[in-house]
């Protein structure tokens, strides 16, 4: 509520410093806001604890968020919810790794870093992350004719041919 607060003051701000007649401007910034703009919105402190909320598993969290999806379906939430979980599950284990100064969880189970059911939690987070991230993805020749295999780019330039000597 603070910070739609201060959208509006800053709003009003605005308008008056940009309107073209100073003295109507003057005037009415005067009656609008006498003392300036009073409201200065959430500190940083109280964004950062907000932020916090829904970053780590916690019960805010799941209040915030119950029907959000159904970790069941395929949806994009759902997809993003299961990652999410997955990651913060796997979160100690890439801290090892870290400090080990290790990338890869292969090397770290040949360094005996992590063991090997350590390094299948982590990888099948990075692929419920990369399922996440990975967006619509087209094959090129379904994209553009140029991408045609040859004999469908010569039938395509062979049909567009036909097309313009017809009109």
């Amino acid at each position: 509520m603070a910070s739609g607060f201060r959208t509006i003051e800053n709003r009003f701000a605005e308008i008056l410093a940009n309107l073209p007649n100073r003295f109507v401007a003057v005037i009415l910034k005067f009656l609008i806001q006498p003392f300036g703009a009073r409201v200065l919105g959430p500190s940083d402190r109280v964004v950062h604890q907000c932020a916090q909320l829904v970053l780590e598993p916690s019960a805010a969290r799941d209040r915030l968020t119950p029907d959000l999806a159904f970790v069941d379906d395929d949806g994009g939430i759902a997809r993003l919810e299961k990652a999410f979980l997955l990651v913060t599950a796997t979160e100690d284990i890439a801290k090892t790794m870290r400090a080990a100064r290790l990338h890869d969880p292969k090397e770290a189970v040949k360094e005996a870093v992590i063991t090997q059911a350590e390094a299948d939690k982590l990888a099948a987070a990075q692929e419920a992350v990369a399922g996440v991230i990975e967006v619509d993805d087209f094959a090129p020749e379904a994209l553009s004719p140029i991408y045609r295999k040859t004999a469908d780019v010569h039938q395509f330039f062979q049909e567009l041919g036909e097309q313009r000597a017809a009109s």
